[in-house]
């Protein structure tokens, strides 16, 4: 049976190729995907490029700070980088948006900046073609071009009847006409992921990565080809099943995910930075203010420290005051900015979890979902850098106000300059791009949906493939 399926397929192959148009389309749509691959490269290069001068400069400028007061440094801050994976040429998500560099400094914990996407023109703020895009969104459009003929032209000239009183079974017709859109468009997703392992083989976990995107795809590719054979199986007119066909694209591919986005936005709101800096400053007020020397808190905080080294003066301490102020400061602060930060990861969370209930609606946000946390560039890879970023800052600015308390005498306080080996020698631990496992909940939604989006129509041409 098989061999019949092959010989249905290779048929249509070979009716499309003669056909002209439908070999004309699938050649306009290599080339765009090649134009794609090339930009995408480009745009990835000149970002990996920035990362990586920003990187080496940051450790020199640190490196090369001369004898200063510990205060003086954390003021002067640090930058850390988010690190890129390759696979962010086929797609590079939310990277332009959330912005790649964080600038580290004392009292504050600041967002992610320099995102290209702010900085553009308005003509440069189209989205930029990438190979993922050609997978979501070109290949079914033409797909649609291609084949929506494909079942209801041999039924308007009496072929698929011809086909089924001479006993073919119609579930091998559909199956070889499955096949024959199918295997093409395969061979093409192969070929990119080759040419993207070739690219980033050396990367981390590139098999898992690479190989989730491939699947995800494609599924996501298999689907169509189905709907494109159920839908032309149904239709009796060749506009019909176009304009039918048509409609799903739209539906599928621009209405329901930006309707369930907008939707999101507008259910779940986030605080906008300045309303929320405006309440982590109004907040902090409360806590305490270390230069009043009658706040509550540090009052108390004072005679705790006194009772601590049984002293009644901070002249008498054997350590330096202002340095254990810093050290509680920066506590107070860091723990209000956290809090921040948690609230606004909070209201995001709810945001994805609002689009992930509506995710069965179309698969090309769920194929979306999966190629971002692939390339690890979705939302959740973005927050666990912003926390790996925060907590090398806050290891930072605690260790230089240690040396604040244990090195600099209180007499002499502002007049002091530390030697510059304590910068040398000060915790900067690397970011990391963080494992595949933290976007496990995005990644299961989304194979959920294209298991399903695999198997409704599937099930469908299995039960009209029985008619004439």
């Amino acid at each position: 049976m098989m061999s019949l399926i092959w010989k249905i397929a290779l048929n249509d192959w070979r009716r499309l190729w003669h056909a002209r148009i439908p070999a004309m389309l699938m050649l306009v749509l290599m080339v765009l995907w090649a134009v794609a691959i090339l930009a995408a490269h480009h745009h990835w290069q000149d970002h990996a490029r920035n990362v990586e001068e920003v990187t080496q400069r940051s450790q020199h400028d640190w490196q090369s700070q001369p004898d200063r007061h510990p205060h003086r440094v954390s003021h002067y801050g640090d930058f850390v980088a988010k690190p890129v994976h390759p696979l962010s040429v086929i797609e590079p998500g939310i990277l332009d948006q959330s912005g790649h560099l964080v600038y580290l400094e004392a009292h504050r914990l600041n967002s992610a900046n320099f995102n290209p996407a702010t900085e553009a023109t308005s003509l440069g703020r189209f989205p930029l073609i990438t190979p993922a895009m050609i997978v979501q969104w070109w290949i079914p459009l033409f797909l649609i071009m291609i084949a929506y003929a494909n079942v209801t032209a041999d039924k308007m000239t009496s072929i698929l009847a011809f086909m089924r009183g001479n006993g073919v079974p119609g579930w091998a017709i559909a199956g070889g006409k499955w096949l024959a859109l199918f295997l093409p468009l395969f061979f093409l997703l192969c070929v990119q992921a080759v040419l993207a392992f070739a690219w980033s083989w050396h990367s981390e976990q590139v098999w898992s990565r690479l190989g989730m995107m491939l699947l995800a795809q494609s599924f996501y590719i298999a689907g169509w080809c189905l709907l494109v054979v159920t839908v032309s199986w149904y239709s009796r007119q060749l506009h019909g099943a176009l304009l039918a066909l048509l409609i799903c694209w739209v539906c599928i591919c621009i209405i329901v995910p930006r309707g369930l986005a907008n939707i999101a936005q507008i259910s779940h709101p986030t605080q906008p930075r300045s309303e929320a800096e405006y309440d982590a400053e109004t907040k902090l007020r409360t806590l305490g203010d270390s230069h009043n020397a009658d706040d509550p808190h540090f009052a108390a905080f004072k005679a705790s420290i006194l009772k601590k080294y049984h002293v009644s003066t901070v002249e008498d301490l054997p350590v330096n005051y202002h340095g254990l102020l810093m050290q509680e400061g920066e506590r107070l602060t860091t723990a209000v900015y956290r809090e921040q930060q948690m609230l606004h990861d909070t209201q995001l969370a709810r945001q994805n979890e609002s689009i992930r209930n509506w995710l069965w609606l179309t698969p090309a946000l769920a194929l979306q979902y999966i190629q971002m946390a692939g390339s690890g560039n979705d939302l959740p890879h973005h927050q666990a850098f912003i926390r790996q970023a925060e907590e090398r800052r806050y290891q930072l600015i605690q260790y230089l106000n240690q040396i604040h308390t244990f090195k600099v005498q209180q007499h002499d306080d502002k007049n002091t300059r530390v030697s510059a080996d304590f910068w040398k020698k000060a915790p900067r631990p690397p970011v990391h791009l963080s494992p595949l496992s933290v976007s496990k909940q995005s990644i299961l939604a989304g194979f959920l949906v294209l298991l399903g989006w695999l198997l409704l129509p599937a099930y469908l041409l299995f039960k009209v493939s029985h008619r004439l």
